[in-house]
């Protein structure tokens, strides 16, 4: 059967045998990055109608390319079965259009490093690829020899899918188009521009044979990374963008709680005044309850930082209210280099999670914080203690949320991390037992200094 068809392709036979192949070995491959993409309605027929369209205006590339056998026409032929290959990929599944260029980058870069790999098995072995697909003898192509050959790719192509294949969602921004535009471009324009000197030039040494394949086998590694790296990238720049959000968040809170506490303090202040002058009239269990009641609110921390002295004031009438020791030990006076707004956000977010988490506690007892602040040695240490129920797993450095959308959680400690890691500093998680223990520390200094980024939210 194949030798008929051969037969009735005639002079076309080689470039059908090129050109068809690799838009439909390409397609697979494309097919395995893809597989994580949502699928359009009616799936299987647009497959069908995908590769059916794709094979039948592969003829006139055929026709072309066998009759003006030009590198510039090489090119052309090449560059559009990569067209008609990003258009099936496109008419399939559905996804925003960075998605779809990077899959479509990765898979090429797949195919490319595979459709020279195995040449340059055959030639490793004593085989001239030009003239048969076997690893194995010259003759006559058996129906294993395909099997083997098909095998091949198929398990090259999950094998660096399953390695490369993206893990995350790609967030649109102006840099990740750029990026991926960039990426797509050079990808197309290399991988075609190799695969048509490789035709032209493989036959004339063994040399130059094995560098070409060498040669694109390496390209495809670096464009594979290359995919990877701008996932990573986009996911870290989105992960900051959510962190600023916060952060603006967090500035409107704190403006409005200072503002509210300012006022409780005056009220207090006053009310106090009232007290000492109404206390003849009242019991001496009325007069009590009544100064305790404004003691609460009039809670007055003062460590040389007014930011830091507002939180410590709100988060301990927090405590108060929920039934939880806090204990705190702070030297604020040595977080100056820090804005308003970091300040806010780094101890709001230690004491709030450590709050989440002995809310939990059933045991009073239990229900304790104990935060420091202090010079240690050519460092500035805060470290925060508290109990803990459950299981409590570390992604690295970072606790891993234990809220159903992880996805929308768990930017308080990546804030911690964040705003330490500006300054030089770091932050880590240590568990012993149900005891978490959470230290973070700067550089002393970074009190003569101040990060790059740490001026856009003052």
């Amino acid at each position: 059967m194949i030798g008929n068809i051969y037969l009735w392709l005639g002079v076309y036979t080689f470039q059908a045998y090129n050109l068809i192949l690799t838009y439909l070995q390409c397609f697979v491959c494309l097919a395995f990055f893809a597989r994580r993409m949502e699928r359009r309605n009616h799936f299987v027929l647009r497959v069908a109608g995908a590769l059916a369209a794709g094979v039948l205006l592969c003829v006139p590339l055929i026709v072309l390319y066998t009759h003006l056998n030009t590198l510039p026409a090489r090119v052309f032929c090449y560059l559009t079965v990569s067209l008609l290959n990003f258009l099936a990929l496109s008419f399939c599944w559905k996804d925003n259009i960075e998605e779809l260029l990077l899959t479509f980058c990765s898979g090429t870069a797949a195919y490319q490093l595979t459709n020279k790999f195995y040449p340059l098995l055959q030639l490793l072995r004593g085989y001239n690829d030009l003239e048969t697909i076997s690893l194995f003898h010259y003759g006559d192509i058996l129906w294993w020899d395909w099997a083997i050959y098909f095998g091949f790719y198929l398990l090259c192509y999950w094998i660096l899918s399953r390695i490369f294949r993206p893990r995350t969602r790609l967030y649109r921004s102006r840099r990740t188009a750029l990026s991926v535009g960039l990426l797509s471009c050079s990808t197309v324009l290399v991988v075609n521009v190799l695969i048509c000197i490789s035709r032209t030039y493989e036959a004339e040494s063994l040399a130059l044979n094995l560098i070409v394949k060498i040669f694109c086998i390496l390209f495809g590694i670096v464009i594979l990374f290359a995919c990877t790296h701008i996932f990573s990238l986009n996911e870290r720049d989105h992960q900051i963008d959510v962190l600023h959000q916060l952060w603006r968040q967090d500035k409107a809170q704190f403006e409005s709680i200072k503002a509210n506490m300012d006022v409780i303090n005056m009220k207090c202040h006053d009310l106090k005044h009232i007290l000492d002058k109404i206390s003849g009239k009242l019991t001496a269990e009325e007069t009590e309850s009544l100064r305790t009641a404004i003691e609460f609110y009039d809670s007055n921390i003062k460590t040389g930082n007014e930011v830091l002295d507002v939180v410590l004031c709100e988060k301990a009438m927090a405590c108060q209210r929920d039934h939880i020791r806090f204990s705190c030990m702070a030297d604020g006076s040595r977080l100056d280099f820090l804005t308003p707004v970091q300040t806010y956000t780094l101890f709001g977010n230690i004491i709030d999670n450590a709050m989440e988490a002995v809310r939990r506690l059933s045991d009073p007892e239990l229900r304790v914080i104990s935060l420091i602040c202090q010079a240690e040695g050519d460092r500035l240490m805060i470290e925060e203690s508290n109990y803990f129920t459950g299981e409590l797993k570390l992604n690295g450095d970072l606790p891993v949320t234990g809220k159903e959308d992880a996805s929308r959680h768990g930017y308080g400690t990546r804030s911690i991390q964040y705003i330490a890691r500006q300054y030089g500093g770091d932050m880590r998680v240590e568990l012993n037992g149900n005891m978490f223990f959470l230290k973070v520390w700067f550089p002393l200094s970074a009190q003569k200094k101040q990060s790059a980024g740490a001026g856009s939210i003052k």
